[in-house]
């Protein structure tokens, strides 16, 4: 009897026992092989699919990569633009604002005193000192003109700086309401990651039971595990496409923007 078991298992197609090292290859070294239909021709869906399955993980891998290369291209990018916003009209700016404030520095000796003068006219009236308030009344008068020329000075400087800050903002507006799309992509890009992310997830759980049925033998649960890993991957792919697409959107939305930067 025992010579015939032998003899049965001698019988086994080759065939068979290579798709089975294939893949069950981590099951070590005795496979209980099921006979019954379903396993069969879960044997076959696996041999079908393993082809599918790394051709799709190539290509999200490469997919991946190109979004990442992209994606960074267009951070160094949306940065270059951020940095020139803030440079629009800054040689004139802070020329200006020089000015003004060497103005107000040159005249603060000025109308320092002409305000403590001021000051003490007021005192002199409470003490109905006549005589002093007539000698400060007089001293402020004096300088009164200069006083005036002076604050006018300022006022002009003030108002040139004030003005061209004003004009700066206008042309800053300008580029920055066209680089707000990119935050409204942005916000797309980060929904597409986190179905990824739970996509990711999924394939995780599913390559772990898919490990665990190799090892029993199991060739139906591999093949229903292996069935949504592939769709996890599909999912994957069609949300690359997508955040590949956005990024492409942000890149031509920095060119515009970029365009509106003054020369």
């Amino acid at each position: 009897m025992l010579k015939q078991k032998n003899k049965c298992k001698r019988g086994v197609p080759m065939a068979l026992l290579i798709m089975v090292c294939l893949f069950l290859s981590t099951c070590g070294p005795t496979y209980v092989l099921a006979s019954d239909s379903s396993w069969d021709a879960a044997l076959i869906s696996i041999e079908q699919m393993h082809d599918t399955f790394s051709a799709l993980e190539s290509t999200n891998k490469l997919e991946k990569q190109q979004i990442q290369e992209l994606h960074k291209q267009n951070s160094d990018k949306l940065k270059e633009i951020n940095t020139r916003v803030q440079l629009i009209d800054k040689v004139k700016l802070d020329k200006l604002k020089t000015e003004a404030d060497q103005a107000q520095k040159k005249y603060a000796p000025l109308l320092t005193e002409y305000t403590e003068l001021g000051r003490k006219a007021t005192e002199a009236r409470k003490r109905k000192d006549s005589k002093s308030v007539l000698l400060f009344d007089l001293k402020r008068n004096r300088i009164k003109p200069s006083v005036n020329n002076a604050r006018q000075e300022i006022q002009t400087k003030k108002d040139a700086y004030a003005s061209a800050k004003k004009q700066a903002a206008a042309k800053a507006k300008i580029v920055n309401d066209v680089i707000a799309e990119v935050q409204a992509l942005k916000k797309q890009i980060t929904a597409e990651n986190l179905k990824i992310t739970e996509w990711n997830k999924e394939r995780v759980g599913a390559d772990k039971r898919y490990h665990a049925a190799v090892k029993l033998g199991n060739a139906v649960t591999v093949a229903s595990e292996f069935k949504l890993m592939i769709e996890d991957l599909n999912r994957i792919h069609d949300s690359q496409k997508k955040l590949m697409s956005l990024e492409r959107a942000i890149t031509q939305t920095l060119r515009t923007a970029e365009a509106k930067l003054p020369s």
